[in-house]
Formats: C-alpha cells, sequence, structure tokens
C-alpha cells in the first residue's frame, strides 16, 4: 500500500529531525571529548583518581540499571522503543563499566586512560539521552496524529449528524405544512419550541472551528429526539387517515 503525501511529509520532517538531533549531540560529544584531551589535564599520582574511577563505574551501573527499567515500562506499554538500536547502548554501558572496573583492579599511573574511563562514561549517557529524547519526540507526535485523527473523525460525526438533522427537521416541517393537525400536535405536547430551539442549536454548530465529544454526543441527542419527532408525527392519526384515503382513491 502506498504512502499519501501527508505520511511521506511527516515521515521525511521526523527524520530529518532526528538527523539534526544527532548531529547537535555528536557535535557536543565531540567537543568534550576534545577538551578532555587537550584542555585538562589529570595528574598521575592524585589520590583521587580511584575514588573517581569508583564514582563512574557506580554511576554506569546504576543508569544502566536505570536504562533497562526505562526500556522494561516501553516494552510493558507493548510500545516501540524507537528506532535507536537499544543493544548496542546496553553493550556500550557494559564495556564501559568492565572499563572502570580494570581500572579498579589495576590502579594503573596514566592520565590518558582514565580520560578514557571518562569518555567511555560520558558516551553511553549521551547515546541513553539521545535514545530517550528520540522516543519522547516521538510519542509526542504519535498521540500529536491521534489528537489530530480523533478530531477529524468527531468533526465529520457532528457534520454529518447536523446535516441528518437538517433532513428530518425538513421533512417535519414538510408535514406541518400539508397536515395542520401535526402542528396543532407539536404544539399541544409542547414539542414546537423544543422543536425550533434544538434545529437552532444544531446550525449554530456550524461555526465552530473544534469539536469534542460532548458536542458530538449533544448534536445526537438533539437528532434522536427530532427523529423521534418525526416518527411521532408519521403516526399522527390525521396523516394515517389521509394515507389511508389516499389509498383507497387509488
Amino acid at each position: 500500500m502506498r504512502e499519501s503525501r501527508a505520511e511521506r511529509y511527516r515521515s521525511r520532517r521526523r527524520n530529518d529531525s532526528e538527523v539534526s538531533r544527532f548531529w547537535i549531540m555528536g557535535l557536543l560529544f565531540s567537543l568534550l571529548v576534545l577538551a578532555f584531551e587537550f584542555l585538562i589535564e589529570i595528574p598521575a599520582d592524585a589520590d583521587w583518581l580511584q575514588e573517581m574511577e569508583m564514582a563512574l563505574f557506580s554511576a554506569s551501573f546504576t543508569l544502566l540499571a536505570f536504562y533497562l527499567l526505562g526500556l522494561t515500562f516501553v516494552f510493558s506499554r507493548q510500545q516501540k522503543a524507537g528506532k535507536i538500536n537499544y543493544q548496542v547502548i546496553i553493550y556500550v554501558w557494559l564495556g564501559a563499566i568492565l572499563f572502570h572496573l580494570f581500572l579498579l583492579i589495576s590502579n594503573l599511573s596514566n592520565q590518558h586512560v582514565y580520560k578514557a574511563g571518562i569518555i567511555l562514561f560520558l558516551g553511553p549517557l549521551f547515546l541513553t539521552v539521545y535514545h530517550f529524547i528520540t522516543y519522547l519526540s516521538a510519542l509526542r507526535e504519535e498521540r500529536a496524529e491521534q489528537e489530530a485523527a480523533t478530531g477529524a473523525s468527531l468533526e465529520r460525526m457532528a457534520y454529518q449528524t447536523i446535516w441528518e438533522g437538517s433532513r428530518v427537521y425538513g421533512e417535519i416541517n414538510r408535514l406541518k405544512t400539508e397536515y395542520p393537525e401535526v402542528e396543532q400536535m407539536l404544539k399541544a405536547n409542547d414539542f414546537h419550541n423544543k422543536l425550533e430551539r434544538y434545529s437552532l442549536e444544531m446550525q449554530q454548530y456550524l461555526q465552530v472551528k473544534h469539536f469534542e465529544r460532548k458536542d458530538v454526543e449533544l448534536l445526537e441527542g438533539h437528532y434522536y429526539f427530532l427523529e423521534n419527532l418525526l416518527t411521532l408525527a408519521k403516526q399522527h392519526p390525521g396523516i394515517m387517515e389521509s394515507r389511508q384515503f389516499a389509498r383507497r382513491e387509488d
């Protein structure tokens, strides 16, 4: 089945947004890597290096756990996790955890190794943030499309009900013109004022730009009242007798 022009436009706009977001995140990560490599000096014999590695190890393990919990929540609601390959992010987090564990065990004294540890922490962190931003953006667009589709459906139902109500109202007026006793029956049962008020309210909804569920339910209630009133008018004894007389004449 071929995609419509609107669907192709939405898909192209979504892809352009994801590409732009990826390049922005990649540029920020590259700037951080260059800053750690050329602008920041880490003393090789500092006492706090092991504490830093322990903090990075704990933070990596904790963030991976939260990431897995987030994926579990997404899958439990039977939703897609986005176009990002979440397995790659999990493997990157595991690699970073193993690298931090290696530094804790080996106790090396090379600043480039510890800079690599910081970069290996920031890398999966940026990927995780990018994944959740992409997922939330796609979820927001999907909800916006669903709301637009629901709004279009409510609008179609409302206009259809108004059209049906106008048709029924015209049929009632025709019966009132041809059979005066129908109008007398409507006035005697206090249906006449309600008939005109409901018809006017339905016509006023033609100026509404946004329909809600309660508006459609109100229009349907007015329409059912007009439909029942038309049925009652057709069953009036005067109309039934006129039809039987016309049938006998034929």
